[in-house]
């Protein structure tokens, strides 16, 4: 009779370390000069101490860390200025800018887009009837977003609806979908049946709806970012990744960069005869930031302006 094998014996899981956080608040001059005893240049004090009374501190330290050694006590490198890490806080903040800038003309045309065949098509009220949707689950999802947005007064479009009209209980398409976030108008196109899906891609776009419902939830996560002055500035973006395009796989290798997405946004734009524009925006970006790298910090490939995509 064979023996049995001991059983091997688990290791006592041992108790998690937690610590009292102690650190106090400061005055922003004691914080400065203590970054100045670290060895960062204070090349014009009022411009710092104006930086760290309306920025912060805390906003500014992510950048800082990059002209920073890396290991304690977190010395400056040399000759490095107060104002190197101002500019890179601005471009980052520049960059989020011309993002959502460019991200808005895509949402107003995904919104005309939805709008306009399906209510050519049905009727203004098309969005009411679950079977233009993939299921009725879905329908129930869209519906809430939509009741969210349009059950409240909000603007004089809307009151002016609700106070004329009894029936239907909810206004026009056109109307709703002014009171609906990208997100929800790019949840609202993925929930569509896959036929009412190619007629609004079929509106402005060449390209297939199954990109298109990847690309719009990735940009709508995009905006997201931007609007809350999150950092686009060597910041791995690990949600919502685009749908690789195969004509155009090669931009796509980083998946997490912003430079996918950047991608995303001028094959988008380029329909709308734009592209030239997010391009051009980018290129006078980078030559505003010597210390800004494209290819570490934002994942752009060298001479990244001159590939067939960006043409």
């Amino acid at each position: 009779m064979a023996s049995k094998k001991p059983k091997a014996k688990i290791a006592a899981k041992l108790p998690k370390v937690t610590y009292v956080y102690s650190k106090k608040a400061e005055p922003y001059q004691r914080t400065l000069h203590r970054l100045w005893n670290k060895g960062l240049i204070v090349d014009n004090r009022n411009d710092a101490e104006s930086a760290m009374k309306t920025i912060g501190y805390y906003r500014l330290l992510i950048y800082m860390r990059h002209f920073q050694s890396k290991q304690a006590p977190w010395n400056f490198l040399p000759r490095t200025k107060f104002s190197f890490i101002v500019a890179v806080y601005n471009f980052d903040r520049e960059i989020r800018l011309v993002t959502l800038n460019a991200i808005e003309k895509l949402e107003v045309a995904l919104r005309t887009a939805i709008i306009n065949p399906l209510a050519e098509l049905h009727t203004p009220h098309w969005y009411l009837d679950t079977s233009h949707f993939d299921d009725e689950v879905k329908h129930h999802g869209v519906m809430g977003k939509i009741i969210q947005g349009a059950g409240v007064k909000k603007g004089l479009a809307l009151t002016h609806y609700f106070d004329r009209y009894h029936a239907p209980v909810l206004p026009p398409i056109w109307l709703v979908c002014e009171k609906l976030t990208f997100g929800a108008l790019s949840r609202l196109f993925e929930a569509l049946k896959i036929d009412r899906r190619k007629i609004v891609a079929r509106y402005i776009w060449s390209y297939p709806e199954h990109l298109l419902v990847s690309w719009f939830h990735s940009l709508a996560h995009l905006r997201n970012i931007c609007a809350h002055q999150d950092r686009l500035w060597n910041n791995p973006i690990t949600a919502f990744s685009p749908e690789t395009h195969r004509m155009y796989s090669a931009e796509f290798a980083n998946p997490t960069s912003f430079y996918s997405r950047a991608v995303v946004v001028q094959l988008l734009l380029r329909e709308l005869g734009l592209d030239s524009w997010w391009r051009d925006s980018l290129l006078a970006l980078f030559a505003s930031c010597t210390h800004v790298d494209p290819r570490t910090h934002l994942g752009f490939p060298v001479s990244w302006d001159s590939r067939p995509v960006w043409a």
